[in-house]
C-alpha cells in the first residue's frame, strides 16, 4: 500500500490507537471515503459520524482540515511539505514521505526512542530524546530503502526491545547496545514520572418524548467538541435513574450517573431525533453507552408514567 490517501488515514488513525481497534474503522473508512476528494467534500459530522469510537476527535477535524488543503494545493513531495499541511505532524510527514516518495525520513515513535535510548545509553526524557532519536534516525536511515528501516526500527522496539523484559539474547544490534554492555537495559529510557489521576462525576440525563431523543452539541473547549451529547442539568420530567457508567480520558477517571428522563414537552434547547437518526450523529462512547441502558429500560417497559 503506498498510496498517500490510504497511508495518511492508517497513520491518523493509528495515533495513540491499537491496530486491531483501527483495522475495522480502516475498512469502514475507505468504503465511504474511498478518495482523498471525497473525504476533503464531506460535512464534519459525517466525518465525526465515521470516527466515533476512536476517541480523540480533534485527530479527524485535522485531518479533514488537511484533507481539503492538500485537495487545493496539490499534494506535497516532501516530508518538509507534509509538515505545512494543517494536522500533519513530524511523524506522519516521514512515515508517508519514507513510503510513498521513498525519502530518507526517520519516523519516531516510542518504539525507536526505546531502542535508540538503549543503543545509545541516553538517559535523557521527553522531548530531548525525541530529538536526539531523530537525528541517530537520520544518520542511520538506509537511503535506499528507509521505509523498510522505519518498519525494521518500529517492530524491533515492538517485539525484541520491549518494555519489559526485552529479549536481548534474540536482538541483531545486541553486540552494539551500550545498555546491554552496562547490564541496565530496563534502565532506559529514563522512567517518566506517572501523572495523578482525576476523579470526575458528572450526570447524564437521557430525555425522551414520544419517540425522540433530545441531545445537544458539545461547544467549543470541551472534551469531544463538536460531537453531540444528552444534556446533565436538571429538567422538567419523571426520572428513572439507569445505573453508573466508568471511563478513563486521557488522566481522568469518569463517572456518569445515568437517568432516562420522560419530557412532557420537548425541550426547546435540544435536538430531538429518533434512533434512526441518532446513529447518524457523532456521539463520544460514552454518550452510546448511556443511550444503550435508556433503550433497554424503554424496551423492558420499565415503569414510568406515560405522557
Amino acid at each position: 500500500m503506498t498510496d498517500p490517501y490510504n497511508i495518511w488515514v492508517s497513520e491518523v488513525m493509528l495515533q495513540q490507537t491499537q491496530v486491531a481497534t483501527v483495522l475495522p474503522y480502516y475498512e469502514r473508512w475507505i468504503e465511504r471515503f474511498p478518495t482523498l476528494e471525497v473525504f476533503a467534500s464531506s460535512d464534519e459530522q459525517t466525518a465525526l459520524s465515521l470516527w466515533q469510537g476512536l476517541g480523540y476527535y480533534r485527530r479527524c477535524k485535522l485531518f479533514l482540515q488537511g484533507a481539503r488543503h492538500v485537495v487545493s494545493f496539490g499534494w506535497p513531495s516532501s516530508a518538509e511539505e507534509w509538515m505545512k499541511v494543517p494536522g500533519v505532524g513530524r511523524y506522519t510527514a516521514c512515515a508517508i514521505a519514507s513510503i510513498c516518495l521513498g525519502e530518507a525520513s526517520p519516523v519516531v515513535d516510542g518504539n525507536v526512542e526505546r531502542v535508540f535510548a538503549r543503543l545509545t545509553a541516553c538517559a535523557d526524557g521527553r522531548p530531548v530524546l525525541t530529538e536526539r532519536a531523530y537525528k541517530w534516525g537520520l544518520e542511520q536511515i538506509s537511503r535506499k530503502q528507509p521505509a523498510q528501516w522505519n518498519q525494521a526500527i518500529m517492530e524491533l522496539g515492538a517485539t525484541i526491545c520491549k518494555p519489559r523484559n526485552p529479549d536481548c539474547g534474540a536482538c541483531p544490534l545486541r553486540s552494539s547496545c551500550k545498555a546491554y554492555r552496562l547490564k541496565r537495559v530496563e534502565e532506559f529510557p529514563a522512567k517518566k514520572a506517572r501523572a495523578a489521576t482525576r476523579s470526575v462525576s458528572a450526570d447524564v440525563l437521557v430525555p425522551f418524548h414520544r419517540g425522540k431523543f433530545g441531545v445537544r452539541q458539545i461547544e467549543e473547549g470541551r472534551w469531544s467538541e463538536g460531537l453531540w451529547e444528552f444534556p446533565s442539568s436538571d429538567m422538567a420530567g419523571e426520572r428513572c435513574p439507569l445505573g453508573r457508567l466508568r471511563h478513563t480520558v486521557t488522566r481522568h477517571e469518569v463517572s456518569l450517573d445515568v437517568s432516562l428522563l420522560r419530557c412532557a414537552e420537548r425541550a426547546k434547547d435540544l435536538r430531538w431525533v429518533t434512533v434512526e437518526e441518532l446513529e447518524e450523529i457523532p456521539m463520544p462512547s460514552p454518550q452510546r453507552k448511556a443511550l444503550r441502558l435508556a433503550r433497554e429500560a424503554l424496551h423492558n417497559l420499565i415503569p414510568i408514567p406515560e405522557f
